[in-house]
């Protein structure tokens, strides 16, 4: 009874703190990188070690998908973590829900709902040797074709599946809840 109560105060407290997370200003590089993305799928700024010129050509590159960040070295003062925490950073406040590629000063970095964990490391890895001693715009685009080149996952999509059986498991709760009031007598 207080049970099922509580269970529903704590899973709507977590979502509204979840919901309550915190943007970065749009004047910093990630706020820029994240508004960017709301209208092209290559973000640029000033500062970054690929020139305005190289990182023209990125649209014709990337398509729709990966999406990329060129950004200058003083974005890693923003979030700890390193270049994979800022693209992480960027997809979540973005609402990004494919890959995407950063380059922060010369550290290469990805986020991916598409690619596994293990295996976009093995990407970065493996872009970041293979192009040992070419220009950075060189390295960004090695990952951005292997991104490519992956399979598509086209399985279920899980964050809903997973919605699902939350609202599922409340509905149970609240059933339970109501059928056992309606066989307990009344205290008093």
């Amino acid at each position: 009874m207080h049970v099922a109560r509580a269970f529903l105060a704590a899973v709507v407290a977590a979502l509204l703190l979840a919901a309550s997370a915190r943007g970065h200003a749009p004047t910093t590089a990630i706020g820029r990188a994240v508004e960017a993305f709301r209208q092209v799928s290559v973000s640029y700024e000033p500062g970054s070690v690929v020139s305005d010129v190289e990182a023209s050509g990125f649209p014709h590159i990337v398509g729709r998908n990966p999406k990329v960040a060129f950004m200058p070295a003083s974005a890693a003062d923003e979030v700890a973590g390193g270049p994979d925490a800022i693209a992480g950073e960027i997809a979540r406040e973005a609402g990004l829900d494919d890959t995407l590629v950063v380059l922060v000063g010369t550290e290469l970095g990805a986020w991916s709902n598409d690619v596994g964990a293990d295996r976009l490391a093995d990407l970065i890895t493996a872009a970041r040797t293979a192009k040992t001693g070419t220009s950075p715009a060189a390295m960004v685009e090695s990952l951005v074709r292997s991104v490519q080149a992956e399979p598509v996952d086209s399985g279920l999509p899980w964050g809903w599946v997973g919605a699902g059986l939350v609202v599922i498991a409340l509905g149970a709760l609240f059933a339970y809840d109501r059928s056992s009031r309606r066989r307990s007598p009344p205290a008093g």
